[in-house]
């Protein structure tokens, strides 16, 4: 199998377990941290940083970028790197097309990263899809959105969902003594846990829930730990959010530990209630693996999972954010009523997220 890169968020479960799992293929495969400029090599080691080389460039607001783009060309030249995966395509690629030319090109869209990007960028990003050999997407509705724009890419596009691994380790630890891992986690014995979105980014709406936790009765309040996961995305905003909730009487943990493993499926296990009132999403990962510990997920209407829906996923949705504190008071008045039939939902995001059911189109798009 010709020697592989992909460029994305190592600090992202996705890229790191899509590499895991090629690399259990026996394919050659090294990541690209796109920010950190961290290159983690076939055995998911990291061999080299070029965080130092970028340092002085990275002062130069206007031109950042451009030389970003001239060490990720440096690594993929050097390194000779034959295919390369692209996560979140970005217009900048611009710079190094004619290396990017002389490889096979695979660009893979998450979903937010199309819909968030203004009609300027998707011109620019012509010549990048262009190049690319193939186009992937984590779903068929943000794919068939793609092309309403670009329409002479037909060919080129596939659905590639990404794996949980996090599903194993739910699994795992399923039948484990739940008071025991809040002991471990440091969270409530007693209390109802509800987990308010899934990173700290500005897209999870974290004022707009606060803003309607705090209209609960303070009798509901007093029996409720609120999570808030933190654990990566906007290190700026997760800072503010840890502002806000300070002047509040919550009773809250703020999660900024990076999650892995037993961890990372725990906080799913003891939770009750997730909230994922995103401003636009694809495929939420996150969101499946809290449906798959058996939580009550409370969501937005107007994100587009019709996945889940075709398939028979049970959740509740709210049409706009000011429901949420309705929406949540009935739900932890009848919390029981609200999981009745939860484990349902097991067998059904297993076959849509588990690796071993998904591992076969991305091998597939990087041929």
């Amino acid at each position: 199998m010709k020697k592989t890169l992909i460029i994305g968020n190592s600090k992202v479960v996705f890229t790191r377990e899509l590499q895991g799992e090629l690399i259990e293929k026996r394919m050659d495969v090294y990541l690209l941290d796109f920010e950190y400029l961290e290159l983690y090599d076939s055995k998911q080691n990291l061999e080299c940083s070029y965080a130092a080389m970028f340092s002085n460039y990275k002062k130069l607001p206007k031109l950042h970028m451009f030389f970003r783009m001239m060490i990720i060309k440096k690594i993929i030249t050097d390194m000779n790197f034959e295919v390369v995966n692209i996560h979140v395509a970005r217009w900048y690629y611009r710079f190094i097309l004619k290396t990017l030319k002389q490889r096979q090109i695979t660009v893979s869209f998450y979903g937010s990263d199309l819909y968030r990007t203004s009609n300027l960028s998707k011109k620019l990003l012509y010549p990048l899809l262009k190049t690319a050999k193939t186009i992937t997407f984590t779903n068929k509705k943000t794919q068939n959105s793609f092309l309403d724009y670009y329409k002479n890419f037909q060919d080129k596009t596939r659905v590639c969902r990404f794996g949980l691994k996090t599903l194993d380790f739910i699994d795992k630890n399923r039948d484990k003594n739940k008071l025991e891992i809040k002991k471990h986690l440091g969270y409530s014995e007693e209390k109802t846990i509800v987990t308010c979105g899934y990173n700290s980014t500005k897209a999870q709406q974290h004022e707009r829930i606060i803003e309607n936790i705090i209209k609960l009765p303070q009798n509901i309040l007093e029996n409720i730990q609120f999570i808030f996961p933190m654990t990566y995305g906007d290190n700026t905003n997760k800072e503010k959010i840890k502002n806000v909730l300070l002047k509040t009487n919550l009773d809250y943990i703020v999660l900024e530990d990076f999650l892995r493993g037993n961890d990372n499926a725990y906080i799913k296990l003891i939770s009750d209630i997730m909230i994922n009132i995103l401003i636009t999403d694809s495929f939420s990962g996150s969101m499946q693996e809290f449906l798959y510990a058996k939580n009550v997920v409370i969501t937005g209407s107007w994100l587009p999972y019709d996945v889940f829906d075709n398939e028979g996923i049970i959740y509740e949705k709210i049409d706009f954010s000011g429901k949420l504190a309705d929406k949540l008071e009935d739900i932890l008045a009848n919390l029981q009523n609200y999981k009745t039939n939860l484990d349902k939902n097991i067998d059904i995001i297993s076959k849509l997220s588990s690796w071993k059911y998904n591992i076969s189109n991305w091998i597939e798009a990087l041929k």
